[in-house]
């Protein structure tokens, strides 16, 4: 197989149709916990706000990608299976699939992905 080709230069595994393109399914780091904050907001009913986030940022608030007490949450709402593959985190269900460098990272981003 040839590097191009390799399945672990790729970060996500987008459902056709879903409208999303490669830029905006690579969202990591702070912008993915943004993109999560402003998911969890949209469940709760609550408006996000930009400056709410960056103050509780700064506070250790909103760090989804790396709350481990929130994996198993969205494993057991997302009916998600995660597993080890070519040197990455693979996160996926019956619907969509998403990579990452930690298992964390890719359920979020599986998480956003189902719900955009």
């Amino acid at each position: 197989m040839t590097e191009s080709a390799s399945f672990h230069k790729i970060p996500f595994l987008v459902p056709v149709g879903s409208g999303l393109n490669m830029k905006n399914t690579e969202v990591e780091g702070q912008n993915l916990d943004y993109e999560m904050y402003q998911y969890a907001c949209k469940v709760s009913g609550k408006s996000p706000s930009q400056t709410e986030f960056e103050q509780g940022y700064q506070q250790g608030q909103f760090q989804f990608q790396k709350d481990k007490q929130l994996l198993l949450d969205l494993l057991e709402t997302y009916k998600i299976n995660v597993q080890f593959l070519a040197e990455e985190w693979l996160a996926s269900n019956t619907k969509a699939s998403a990579w990452g460098d930690t298992p964390l990272v890719a359920v979020c981003r599986l998480v956003l992905i189902l719900n955009r």
